[in-house]
């Protein structure tokens, strides 16, 4: 059985549900790139869970930086960085913002520091297939 914990970007225009069936083996990382640090971003992923995100039209926004490989989504309405996702064979995965969509029970436990940087390409490309979540983005006005 999954368990499900729902959030929402600052302004609620971006509302997600995480799920596990397992919430307390989920792990919770604090990136180190330049990036992260400054949006304060703290990462939840479950290989075995789902990340649903619905979107009001038009109001994610994407960055990438450094390597390329990844987008970066940000609610274009009040700014919070809400996950980041890459396009793996398996489908999309995801790493949900844990304290941009303000998720209780995971937003304040302990993260463990992670500095990706120096990792080689494919290695992080088998490391985001194998560790991060699948994910579903629905472009429609969420129900508030």
């Amino acid at each position: 059985m999954s368990h499900a914990l729902n959030g929402a970007c600052h302004c609620g225009a971006v509302r997600v549900s995480f799920e596990s069936p397992d919430m307390d083996a989920v792990p919770v990382f604090a990136c180190t790139c330049s990036f992260c640090r400054r949006h304060g971003a703290r990462y939840a992923r479950d290989p075995n869970g789902a990340l649903h995100v619905t979107a009001a039209p038009g109001v994610l926004g994407t960055y990438r930086f450094a390597a390329q490989a990844a987008d970066f989504w940000l609610c274009e309405q009040c700014g919070v960085l809400v996950f980041s996702s890459v396009e793996t064979p398996d489908g999309p995965r995801a790493t949900l913002n844990v304290v941009g969509t303000d998720i209780e029970g995971l937003k304040d436990r302990p993260a463990q520091s992670m500095d990706f940087g120096e990792q080689a390409a494919e290695d992080r490309a088998a490391r985001r297939q194998a560790m991060w979540t699948p994910l579903t983005l629905v472009e429609a006005s969420p129900s508030a």
